[in-house]
C-alpha cells in the first residue's frame, strides 16, 4: 500500500474558510506514538499473557476458587484490551500515513462508543478484582469461613452478575450524545442530548453513583481487605520459620493478588479523573480530541487502563514460583501441568 504524505493535505475549505492542517501535525504525531505504537506495544503483550493465564489456570480452575477468579480475570483484561485494539491502533495509523481527516467517522464512533464498551469490560474486571481479593481475604484471615464462602460454583455465579451489572450500569452513557453528518462533508459530529444537560444526572449518575461504584467502592474495600491480609501474613511468618510447598504456594497467590490490588488502585485514578473531566468539559469528545484543552490527557486513561489489564501475567511471573514452572512447561511445549500435591486445596 503506498504511503501518502499528510502534506497532501495541507488545507481544507470548511464553512468558506481554509483550514491549515499543517497545525494538527503534533497530534497525528502524539496519537501515532502514545496511541498506535506504545498502546498497541501493550496491548499486543497482554493479550498474549492473558492468553497463556488462561491456557495455564484454565486446567485447574476447577480446584480452587481463587484460581478461577484469576482465570475469569484474565477473560475480562483480554476484553478490555481487544475494545481498546479496535479503538486505538488505528488512529495514528490512519492519521499518519493517510490524512487527518482519513477514518472520521470510524475514529468517531469507535472513541465515543468504543470507551463506553471499555469501561464496561474495566468494570467486570475491577468487580473480579474484588473477588479475587475476597477469595484470599477468607482464605488467609477467616479460614473456617473458607468451604462456606470459597468455592467455584460461587466465582462462577458472581462473575456472571458482575456481567450484567457492569452492562446495566453503564448503558446511560451510550445515549448522551446524538450522531449528527454533516451534509457536505459526511463526516460525524455528535451532539449533546438533554439528558447531559441534566443537573440531576450528572450529580447523581455521571459524578457519585460512578464515582462510588468505579473507584470509591473497590478503592476501599480492596484497601482493607489488602492491608488486613498483609497484617496476617506477617504474623503468620513470625509464628512459623519453615513452610511446605504447598504453604508457599498460597502465600504466592496471595502476594500476586495484593499486587494487583496496587495496580488497580493507581490505575483506577485516572477513570476518576477523566470521568471529573467530562462532566467539566461538555462534550467532552471536543475538549479531548487535537487543539482542545484536554488533547494530550485524552490517551493517558486508555494506557492506564491497557496497563492494568496487560500487567497481571507478568506479576504472576515474578511473584509466583509455580506459575513461573507452568509458564516455562507451556513455552517448552508441555502439555501436563505438574501435578496438585493435594487435593485439599479445593476451596481456597
Amino acid at each position: 500500500m503506498a504511503t501518502v504524505s499528510t502534506q497532501e493535505f495541507s488545507t481544507e475549505s470548511v464553512g468558506g474558510q481554509q483550514l491549515d492542517l499543517s497545525r494538527f501535525d503534533s497530534c497525528i504525531l502524539y496519537y501515532l506514538i502514545f496511541g498506535s505504537c506504545f498502546g498497541g506495544f501493550l496491548i499486543i503483550i497482554g493479550l498474549a499473557g492473558n492468553g497463556m493465564t488462561i491456557a495455564i489456570m484454565g486446567r485447574e480452575r476447577k480446584k480452587s476458587a481463587t484460581i478461577n477468579c484469576l482465570f475469569m480475570l484474565a477473560i475480562a483484561d483480554s476484553l478490555v484490551l481487544i475494545t481498546y485494539g479496535f479503538m486505538l491502533i488505528p488512529v495514528g495509523i490512519r492519521k499518519y500515513f493517510f490524512g487527518w481527516w482519513n477514518g472520521h467517522n470510524y475514529n468517531h464512533i469507535a472513541l465515543r462508543y468504543g470507551s463506553e464498551l471499555t469501561r464496561t469490560f474495566n468494570q467486570v474486571s475491577a468487580f473480579i478484582t474484588m473477588l479475587v481479593t475476597f477469595q484470599r481475604y477468607v482464605s488467609v484471615c477467616l479460614p473456617h469461613r473458607a468451604k462456606q464462602l470459597c468455592s467455584v460454583r460461587l466465582v462462577n455465579i458472581l462473575t456472571a452478575v458482575s456481567y450484567v451489572v457492569s452492562i446495566l450500569f453503564f448503558l446511560p452513557n451510550f445515549f448522551l450524545y446524538a450522531i449528527l453528518v454533516d451534509s457536505i462533508t459526511n463526516r460525524y459530529r455528535f451532539i449533546s442530548q438533554p439528558l447531559v444537560h441534566s443537573s440531576a444526572f450528572q450529580i447523581l449518575y455521571a459524578t457519585v453513583a460512578t464515582g462510588l461504584v468505579t473507584y470509591v467502592i473497590p478503592v476501599s474495600s480492596l484497601s482493607f481487605m489488602s492491608i488486613q491480609i498483609l497484617r496476617t501474613l506477617k504474623t503468620q511468618s513470625k509464628m512459623m520459620q519453615k513452610s511446605d510447598d504447598r504453604t508457599q504456594a498460597r502465600k504466592d497467590l496471595t502476594l500476586s493478588s495484593v499486587a494487583i490490588v496496587a495496580l488497580f488502585l493507581i490505575c483506577q485514578s485516572f477513570v476518576l479523573i477523566k470521568s471529573v473531566l467530562m462532566w467539566l468539559y461538555d462534550p467532552y469528545s471536543d475538549s479531548s480530541r487535537c487543539e482542545g484543552e484536554l488533547q494530550y490527557f485524552s490517551f493517558v486513561p486508555y494506557i492506564t487502563m491497557i496497563a492494568n489489564s496487560s500487567a497481571n501475567f507478568a506479576i504472576y511471573v515474578i511473584l509466583a514460583k509455580g506459575f513461573r514452572k507452568k509458564v516455562t512447561r507451556l513455552l517448552k511445549g508441555r502439555n501436563q501441568v505438574a501435578p496438585n500435591k493435594s487435593t485439599n486445596t479445593k476451596n481456597t
